[in-house]
């Protein structure tokens, strides 16, 4: 399940020091996808299968300095029971706060997390609009019952929207809209050309463009707070 660790991070939890653990596989095919080494066979089947117990020693090593530790893929939450033993153990023998990153495809598995207040922060990736979510292999609707359980726990939450040009425009943001205004947190991040799964990158949009779709959210949802990380 565990095919990477990196033991001090300053921005994968916000405002905190945190180590971060990748699990490999996803059942998405993002074409800005830039953690590819996990997400297709040919690249994981050659890296190394890291058992948790390893993973929970190097955590207790750094334990006088990491504030948190962040679970991100691939898509942590296909792993399912597993995920959910992790996470129970880290928080049993560590006490740290722990965020997770997901796309929302398995909300069984976020309700059963946030019901036994097994996680302290989730970051959601919205990836385009509904309609278009079978682009990417994925179905909306599933995303939809994610984001309903995550409504009652909105300080535990932010939602992230990468502005890929293929599949983020002013027309996915309106239609997005709806999922977005009962959530605090919501983070506009910049897209990364230089590695991805399309191996065609397309040319990220302009500031002013990201600074308009920023705007756009603004007006129509003065209520969150909206992060720029572009």
């Amino acid at each position: 399940m565990i095919k990477g660790f990196r033991g001090t991070s300053l921005v994968d939890y916000p405002g905190k020091i945190a180590s971060v653990i990748y699990t490999y596989g996803c059942n998405f095919r993002c074409p800005y996808c830039y953690n590819i080494e996990l997400l297709l066979p040919e690249f994981y089947k050659d890296l190394e299968d890291l058992s948790e117990e390893k993973i929970i020693q190097h955590l207790k090593e750094r334990l006088s300095f990491i504030q948190g530790v962040v679970i991100t893929g691939g898509e942590p939450t296909i792993w399912g029971k597993r995920l959910l033993s992790l996470i129970d153990r880290l928080k049993c023998e560590l006490a740290l706060p722990i965020k997770l990153d997901t796309n929302g495809s398995n909300p069984e598995v976020i309700k059963i997390l946030l019901e036994e207040n097994l996680i302290d922060y989730i970051a959601l990736d919205l990836k385009t609009s509904p309609q278009r979510y079978s682009e990417l292999g994925g179905d909306f609707t599933q995303v939809e019952k994610t984001l309903d359980y995550l409504k009652d726990h909105v300080d535990k939450v932010e939602i992230r929207l990468t502005l890929y040009p293929g599949l983020i425009g002013e027309e996915e943001l309106e239609s997005l809209l709806p999922y977005l205004k009962p959530f605090c947190r919501i983070a506009l991040q910049k897209y990364l050309p230089e590695k991805n799964l399309s191996g065609i990158p397309l040319t990220p949009y302009p500031k002013e463009v990201k600074e308009r779709f920023f705007l756009y959210l603004q007006n129509h949802i003065p209520e969150s707070h909206l992060i720029k990380r572009f």
